[in-house]
């Protein structure tokens, strides 16, 4: 069973509607911050400007890619489009880590400059106000990046989310210097927002690539783990040689199922053809299932459940649960 089509129209509709959402929310907000960091002249609110810059950027580059990844598999993609929304992540982290190189030129320039700072009280509660609504959109953009499975909108609900807890630091640390007078303390925050956002754009880049990589992904095996124990086996004795790797918003998912080997081919594809049913009930109507049927070969008699089995070879003991590393194991014995 899938999906009905009126639910993926639905969800297409939200994820482009979260993005656009998110688009048009960060222009506003990077108005607000531009004008704060003006009339302030503070090195720590152009920073939080210029990160507020990437935003808009990013929602941008997400919007397109999300438009691509739902068109559906063709003969140039047969697996589908879905894998654009991990490079526009890394593209995202790419220039959050640009973000952070800007914000350290400009920096040590105004700081051996030495601008002054005005209007420092104005500025920081404008930047505050747009550094909480920042916080509200990415809130919004990363639940609905987790209920439709979209890693562009979770990247973007993520970086937004990080730009409020920058927000505010900046303004404890901006707070400080408003109540001592020590102005040394704006580039220095700064410089500390700068290397924030270096972290912050590695971490996205290196996520972002281990999925482009295919590299196993725990918790994604965990998930499909814990749905095979909750099916009904049936003339399924056991599975191994489990991959799974991410599409986007939908799954790849190779795995080897051991029956008993006196069924009939017909028997055979009638037992796959319900177990890929039940993978894409769980995983979405666009998810790639791929099984292979192994043969039982007397090896898993112990916890094999079928009744008058003529080629049993000792009793039924045990049925063992699924863990991930017994799914993952090559070979079937």
């Amino acid at each position: 069973m899938v999906k009905p089509m009126h639910e993926h129209k639905d969800a297409k509709k939200l994820r482009i509607g979260s993005i656009t959402f998110a688009l048009i929310a960060g222009l506003v907000i990077l108005a607000l911050k531009f004008y704060a960091a003006r009339i302030s002249n503070s090195s720590a609110l152009r920073s939080d400007a210029l990160e507020s810059t990437v935003n808009v950027l990013a929602a941008a580059f997400g919007l397109g890619s999300i438009l691509f990844s739902e068109k559906p598999a063709d003969r140039d993609h047969p697996y589908g489009h879905g894998k654009i929304e991990y490079f526009a992540s890394a593209f995202e982290g790419g220039l959050i880590s640009l973000a952070g190189f800007l914000i350290l030129i400009d920096t040590l320039g105004r700081w051996f400059s030495g601008a002054p700072i005005e209007n420092l009280g104005h500025g920081l509660a404008i930047n505050l106000f747009a550094g909480l609504l920042n916080g509200l959109v990415g809130m919004v953009i990363y639940i609905s990046g987790k209920k439709h499975h979209s890693q562009v909108l979770i990247a973007d609900g993520m970086h937004l989310l990080t730009d409020l807890a920058t927000t505010i630091a900046i303004t404890i640390g901006l707070g400080l210097t408003l109540l001592t007078q020590w102005h040394w303390l704006d580039p220095v925050i700064a410089l500390g927002v700068s290397g924030f956002l270096f972290w912050t754009g590695f971490q996205l880049v290196r996520e972002a690539a281990a999925a482009l990589l295919d590299a196993e992904n725990p918790k994604l095996l965990k998930r499909i783990v814990d749905h095979f124990n909750q099916l009904e086996r049936g003339k399924i004795i056991t599975l191994h040689e489990l991959k799974a790797r991410d599409f986007g918003r939908d799954k790849h998912i190779d795995v080897h199922l051991v029956i008993p080997e006196f069924l009939t081919v017909k028997e055979a594809h009638e037992i796959t053809d319900a177990f890929v049913s039940s993978l894409m009930k769980e995983f979405g109507k666009g998810s790639l299932i791929h099984t292979h049927i192994d043969p039982c070969a007397h090896a898993f008699c112990s916890e094999c459940r079928y009744e008058n089995c003529p080629i049993r070879v000792v009793p039924f003991r045990e049925l063992k649960p699924f863990t991930i590393e017994s799914s993952v194991k090559r070979g079937i014995v």
